[in-house]
């Protein structure tokens, strides 16, 4: 009977190492797309910290040709025309739409 129990401890370590091997390598995928994402979202706030120093300049731009010109409504229309012309005008990237699965008959 004592190899019996050695046999049984010998399987109960094997499946416990298989186990552990399935989540080691889990826990490895999860961290790859993690890393992947946090790559993503510095990239993200970067192009955003970029644009946000542009709107400043321009803010202020707009602040200074409005104190230089004193406050005439037409050049208050263009300069917002114009910015909102600006806005328009960059190019941003479509974002790929999932596409429906077809149903087969």
């Amino acid at each position: 009977m004592p190899n019996e129990s050695l046999i049984h401890a010998d399987i109960f370590f094997f499946i416990t190492t298989i186990a552990l091997i399935l989540i080691t390598a889990a826990i490895v995928i999860a961290s790859v797309y993690v890393i992947k994402t946090l790559a993503d979202i510095r990239y993200i706030v970067s192009r955003w910290k970029a644009e946000n120093e542009h709107f400043i300049r321009d803010a202020r731009e707009f602040r200074d040709a409005v104190r230089g010109e004193g406050v005439k409504w037409k050049f208050i229309a263009d300069k917002i025309a114009a910015f909102f012309e600006h806005i328009l005008s960059i190019e941003t990237k479509p974002v790929p739409r999932a596409r429906a699965k077809k149903k087969e008959s």
